[in-house]
């Protein structure tokens, strides 16, 4: 398996012969929302043409429709007739969007040799979420490959910890910038989040991604890297990509 993050919650996953793009959003630096009225995100550009990003690609994942993870160049630039995978919930969005073949993942769903499932969470505490709205992480696995958590935009909330606990994932993706809104959060994990993911996840690797790009956020990766030299428990396991790196597992 190769995760490759592009930038944000942005990845492409390789594996079982599947090269699956997920929450896309490709604006240019700059382009899209703000989001705490401190400036226009994205903060940084993409570390490639969008071109090369939607190169080879098989089918797209979509966890929820927030503009910083299904944006309008998305939209624009990935073809009508490229598999959609999604939650139910956003399906006749998307289809009204113009795709052609939009898939609801639910309880279980195969593309090639890859199966994925939904799981929950929450986009924050209890006051924002009539503003957040619902979120969708997924698990996704292949014979012969690790099996894949990424979480989602989520808290670490009680559907989060039972993931972790009872499915038992080889790799844990978690989205880390700990953002707020209007002045309330965070909606997505913070550093105590992360840290404590790591402590109910033995011996997982934990990437952290959705950092350095949006407006509103309160933590960098060079908040990671200090829990890391810190000596947190499990953070030997805590990766923290830049944008453009690919990991190998």
């Amino acid at each position: 398996m190769q995760i490759t993050l592009i930038r944000n919650a942005t990845l492409i996953a390789d594996m079982a012969g599947l090269r699956l793009l997920i929450d896309p959003w490709l604006a240019g630096k700059g382009e899209g929302k703000n989001y705490s009225g401190r400036g226009p995100s994205p903060l940084v550009d993409l570390p490639m043409p969008i071109e090369d990003i939607l190169r080879g690609i098989d089918a797209v994942l979509v966890s929820h429709l927030h503009s910083d993870h299904f944006d309008e160049v998305a939209q624009t630039s990935i073809g009508k007739s490229l598999p959609i995978l999604c939650h139910a919930r956003d399906q006749a969005a998307i289809l009204a969007m113009g795709f052609q073949d939009v898939r609801a993942i639910g309880d279980g769903i195969a593309i090639g040799q890859v199966r994925m499932r939904t799981t929950d969470g929450r986009h924050g505490p209890p006051e924002v979420l009539d503003d957040m709205g619902e979120v969708s992480g997924f698990l996704i696995e292949a014979t012969g490959e690790p099996r894949l958590y990424w979480a989602g935009d989520t808290i670490l909330c009680p559907e989060v910890k039972a993931v972790l606990t009872q499915e038992r994932p080889d790799i844990v993706v978690v989205h880390g910038c700990g953002a707020l809104w209007n002045g309330k959060g965070p909606l997505v994990m913070d550093v105590e989040m992360i840290a404590l993911t790591l402590d109910l996840a033995p011996f997982v690797q934990v990437i952290v991604t959705h950092l350095d790009a949006v407006d509103h956020a309160t933590v960098s990766r060079k908040d990671l890297h200090r829990l890391i030299a810190a000596g947190a428990t499990g953070a030997d396991r805590l990766v923290i990509p830049d944008d453009g790196e690919i990991l190998t597992f």
